[in-house]
């Protein structure tokens, strides 16, 4: 018998990874408000040169999404999240004392990888720790806790750089991650972050040390570059360059939207699994991604704040079950390594939890790349068209037409790719 409060039930330890995720995105977007100051006044950067800081982070995550899978395979989530926090607070000390902007570049990619470090090691964690059944709710309240963090972090970066300085809200960030590095450590000390069957591993990998980059491609990563690609090209820069050109509206005008969908998003995150328990993970999924493509193309036709901030709460609902493409790319990657157990008795094939660790790295890159590529295929439709109504509707119906196909290939049972 399903109970309510049971499936809400979230593990303290879940709570405080949550939190701390959190903290670190904040870091995305803290200075945020004062970058292009600092960048451009300080070190003498172009707005080209402006660009690329800000893209930095990204990148930083992009490219090292992988190797941070490994990295926690090898070392332990425990020592990774420590590693993580601590190139976080190197870095982050590093830009705000940056002497020059190349140096500053450097260190933003920097953050950018220990993020990776940090992100990949909490959600091998929450995905280790949970049972099946509560999978995608955990990783579900765990994403949409930690998407908070780049709507917060301009809030608390603009006043800091008011009153200290353009480069203060770096120091204040590290200061964060400091705390961060803390709170990590006592969970440590009390045993909060041990996970169940993961020593040993490496010891059953010994006479398989190549893992198949097969095993980690599946399904699941299309529906998560799908929920990337949507919260990155509509939530932060589609939908507010429509709310500020086309309907006049204010800064905290879109923050109230923005603030609704977070909290429809977390809404949803607590039910999603139970609808993914009843269907299966495919259904769920392409419905709400096909919603979201149907509320995308019609986002043109608002004309008003209540009409936009509608479509906007709804689509916060549907992108409740990103978390659930997670679990699901953990299920698949557990699937696929059972049957390679059950086909090749003859030798030892590295332990299931081992390569959820490394997969996961796989499925974080491919949600980065719907982040890097969202906004970029949004924002240039936009401005190739002059921001003229046509301009909306051309690249909130291409995106939607994106989603659309998405959503469909989600139907596909498996990703046939050979490398």
């Amino acid at each position: 018998m399903f109970k309510l409060n049971d499936h809400l039930r979230i593990q303290p330890s879940i709570v405080a990874l949550s939190l701390v995720s959190l903290i670190v995105m904040m870091g995305s977007s803290m200075v945020a408000p004062s970058l292009t100051l600092y960048a451009k006044q300080g070190l003498g950067a172009n707005e080209f040169l402006v660009g690329a800081v800000i893209a930095g982070f990204a990148i930083g995550r992009l490219v090292f999404d992988v190797p941070a899978g490994f990295l926690a395979d090898r070392l332990g989530i425990k020592r990774t999240m420590v590693l993580g926090l601590g190139v976080l607070i190197g870095s982050s000390t590093l830009a705000g004392f940056a002497p020059s902007y190349w140096i500053l570049l450097s260190a933003r990619i920097v953050e950018g990888i220990g993020s990776s470090i940090y992100v990949s090691a909490a959600i091998a964690f929450v995905l280790l720790s949970s049972e099946a059944s509560k999978r995608g709710t955990n990783i579900g309240t765990y994403q949409s806790i930690l998407m908070l963090g780049p709507i917060t972090g301009p809030i608390v970066g603009a006043p800091i750089a008011v009153f200290l300085g353009y480069n203060a809200p770096y120091f204040a960030f590290a200061g964060f991650m400091l705390a961060a590095l803390f709170v990590i450590s006592i969970l440590i000390y009390r045993g909060r972050l041990d996970v169940r069957n993961i020593v040993g591993h490496h010891q059953e990998a010994a006479g398989n040390s190549q893992a198949k980059v097969t095993t980690y491609l599946n399904t699941a990563g299309i529906a998560t570059f799908g929920f990337a690609f949507l919260r990155s090209g509509i939530y932060t820069t589609g939908m507010p360059l429509f709310a500020y050109g086309n309907l006049a509206l204010s800064v905290f005008d879109v923050g109230i939207m923005l603030t609704m969908a977070s909290v429809a998003n977390l809404a949803t995150s607590f039910f999603s699994g139970r609808l993914t328990q009843a269907y299966g993970m495919q259904k769920p999924l392409f419905a709400a991604i096909l919603f979201s493509a149907v509320l995308v193309a019609i986002i043109p036709l608002a004309s008003t704040m209540i009409q936009l901030l509608v479509i906007i709460t709804l689509l916060g609902i549907a992108s409740g079950f990103f978390g659930q493409s997670i679990a699901w790319a953990a299920e698949q990657i557990e699937q696929k390594v059972r049957r390679r157990k059950e086909s090749q008795t003859s030798r030892a094939v590295r332990g299931v939890h081992s390569h959820v660790t490394r997969g996961i790295g796989f499925n974080r890159m491919i949600g980065d790349l719907g982040l890097i590529l969202g906004p970029l295929f949004v924002g240039y439709l936009i401005s190739a068209l002059s921001g003229s109504y046509l301009s909306w509707s051309v690249a909130f119906g291409s995106t939607g037409a994106i989603l659309g196909i998405v959503s469909f290939l989600i139907l596909r049972s498996e990703v046939k790719c050979k490398i």
